[in-house]
């Protein structure tokens, strides 16, 4: 008989079904396999991203981001769990010097306003 083990465990599976809605087991094995195969690891991102794969991956596991959820890989390559991603990860960031601006259009407003005046 012609077993075919996939890079997943049966938490993961279920984490998968629970948190993106999937009622069907294959369509939960093809995603993890698309996050093993098309997902990016902390190497991909800028510093804050990067920092924050690399402190979600711990205990020889590393995190994959794919799709605005973060897959947590043992060294096999086998999917251990995954979550839904913070919502500032990948977005852009906006400075003022060394500053970062919290409210970039609050930060354009006033500063718009006061470019006119000028």
């Amino acid at each position: 008989m012609n077993t075919v083990i996939y890079p997943t465990t049966l938490h993961s599976i279920s984490r998968l079904k629970e948190r993106k809605n999937i009622k069907n087991t294959r369509s939960a094995i093809k995603n993890i396999e698309n996050a093993l195969k098309k997902g990016k690891n902390a190497d991909a991102f800028t510093s804050w991203e990067r920092d924050y794969l690399i402190n979600e991956a711990k205990a020889d596991c590393s995190a994959i981001a794919y799709n605005n959820y973060c897959y947590i890989v043992n060294e096999c390559g086998c999917c251990v769990t995954m979550y839904k991603l913070p919502a500032w990860f990948g977005k852009k960031k906006h400075f003022d010097g060394k500053e970062r601006i919290r409210n970039y259009k609050k930060y354009c407003k006033s500063h718009i306003c006061n470019d006119w005046i000028s």
